[in-house]
């Protein structure tokens, strides 16, 4: 189960990564060599077609790549030369929080956003101040949601340790 999971970890991010290198790339390429942008087809053809390319190959490379290293690891640890798994430091139970914290505070944002949407039958404000609310919730709630995970994470991370 360790393979699969760190295999579609390697995919992921190998994909993401991918993409957005390729597309990055692609951009400075096509100002480089100065390719004509009428009706913005070079940019279409870069975003849908060469960068899901590029993300593909990337994955196939990542996926790869976090097999091999995990396979290696269970030899090692299974011939003994590797020690049981330590326990994440403070730094990374702290950092761990932060992003978990953003991601479910914005996830609660867009959620809460799209429920008032549902109710209210538009996505439109009569005022200004409406708009600046609801562009700001998700902002907000995601700080919050940072600084609540930060916190919870301190708190892990300086628990004393149970002796048993």
């Amino acid at each position: 189960m360790r393979m699969f999971w760190w295999g579609l970890f390697g995919a992921t991010a190998g994909l993401i990564l991918g993409y957005l290198a390729t597309v990055a790339i692609g951009v400075v390429a096509m100002e480089l060599f100065q390719v004509s942008q009428r009706e913005g087809a070079a940019a279409m053809g870069l975003v849908f077609i060469i960068g899901p390319l590029g993300g593909l190959v990337s994955a196939v490379i990542g996926t790869a790549w976090a097999l091999i290293a995990t396979r290696r690891r269970m030899r090692r640890r299974e011939a003994g030369t590797l020690g049981a798994p330590q326990p994440f430091s403070p730094t990374t139970r702290i950092a761990l929080g932060i992003v978990i914290g953003l991601l479910a505070g914005y996830a609660a944002a867009w959620l809460l956003m799209e429920i008032f949407y549902a109710a209210r039958g538009d996505r439109f404000f009569a005022t200004y101040a409406a708009a600046l609310t609801a562009a700001w919730t998700p902002i907000v709630m995601a700080l919050g949601g940072g600084g609540l995970g930060g916190w919870l994470g301190a708190g892990f991370a300086h628990r004393p340790k149970s002796s048993m």
